[in-house]
């Protein structure tokens, strides 16, 4: 874990070291109140997914924000066993939990909090059955459908009802309902983005009107994300959308979410000027990530992203109109991807009106098993 030089609360934001990632309260605030007022007005119900963020403070600031279905979502264990002991007493695990480590461990969360995890095949719900009555335990059972994305997840209709039937036979588990991850779906055009939204969700709602014609109770259908929650969270039948990423707001998201702020940027500083129009930070990968797109660069005229090294950020602008950073300047920077930045920081440094409010642990930062 790394060791930042904390400043007294109240420091003004640029006298802090750098690189940071920053988080604009006032911003974070709204994205979360504009969300829960959505789901408070709609029947499907937000589960915030913490992935996107891995810290508890935010995540608590989720489910003050109402609209919610009581719970949070998280994509693996080591994740759980943080939010858990934070408070957090219903956690669902979006991801399949298959090996004997893991299950067991799972159980022993399902000791102290209301846990669920999804399923995709037969022998996976024995060994979760197995492991439940010997832990003396009960785990909510979704089961994935495949929809959109083709990476696991049984198929829609029958394959889904044989699944569920024996979910509902299995002895320590408890059958809720069916989810997908349709993924991002993000468009120019807002309708091209919801008419392949509401294909993507729609043979899980068939699959619910098949189990329900089966005489298999539904209580959860999961489908959604970030991208798409006011088409998905507004189709009658979803009951829940695992969104998280709105509380931050990455690069990526931005433009398709005009209601929402960038809550969550990096700051870093000028270290070299090599040449007019170019500039060296200290923000590269290490403190940005890189893996799926470069950051956007928020206070400089035409800046392009040359590239992002371990510990530097190469950086054009349009020197044309006089821009001249100068080194020990201050460069903003938002991430393309929200989880992938946090997952790099061990603390995030709340401001409000341009001055530290409080420092957050990202405490499930790392925790991938």
């Amino acid at each position: 874990m790394e060791r930042p030089i904390f400043k007294p609360i109240g420091t003004p934001t640029e006298q802090l070291d750098t690189p940071s990632l920053i988080v604009d309260v006032d911003a974070l605030e709204h994205n979360i109140s504009t969300v829960a007022e959505f789901f408070e007005s709609n029947a499907a119900k937000l589960r915030p997914h913490v992935e996107s963020h891995r810290t508890p403070a935010i995540a608590h600031k989720q489910l003050a924000g109402g609209g919610h279905v009581g719970g949070i979502a998280v994509s693996s264990i080591g994740q759980a066993e943080v939010f858990v002991p934070n408070g957090f007493t219903d956690v669902f695990v979006a991801n399949l939990v298959v090996t004997p480590q893991k299950i067991t461990r799972l159980c022993a969360l399902a000791r102290q909090a209301k846990i669920g995890v999804a399923v995709d095949s037969p022998a996976n719900v024995a060994d979760l059955s197995d492991a439940a009555v010997a832990n003396g335990v009960c785990l909510e059972v979704v089961v994935y459908v495949n929809t959109r994305l083709g990476l696991y997840g049984v198929e829609p209709g029958r394959p889904a009802i044989d699944l569920a039937e024996a979910v509902v036979d299995a002895p320590g588990l408890d059958f809720a309902g069916i989810m997908t991850q349709e993924g991002s779906i993000l468009s120019d055009d807002p309708d091209d983005a919801a008419t392949e939204s509401r294909s993507a969700i729609q043979p899980l709602l068939d699959t619910r009107q098949d189990l329900e014609s089966a005489g298999i109770a539904v209580r959860v259908v999961s489908a959604g994300n970030t991208s798409n929650y006011q088409v998905v969270g507004a189709i009658d039948g979803v009951t829940e959308v695992p969104a998280g990423t709105y509380a931050l707001l990455d690069a990526q998201h931005a433009p398709h979410l005009p209601h929402l702020k960038t809550a969550g940027r990096v700051m870093s500083t000028v270290t070299s000027r090599p040449e007019p129009g170019y500039m060296i930070t200290d923000g590269g990968q290490k403190a940005i990530g890189a893996d799926t797109g470069f950051p956007s660069v928020d206070n400089l005229p035409n800046p392009s992203v040359k590239g992002l090294s371990a510990e530097h950020g190469s950086i054009y602008f349009d020197a044309s109109d006089g821009a001249d950073p100068q080194l020990g300047e201050k460069i903003w920077c938002t991430p393309w991807d929200a989880a992938t930045c946090a997952n790099l920081h061990d603390y995030i440094f709340a401001v409000r009106n341009d001055s530290l409010e409080a420092v957050w642990e990202v405490s499930a930062r790392g925790r991938y098993r």
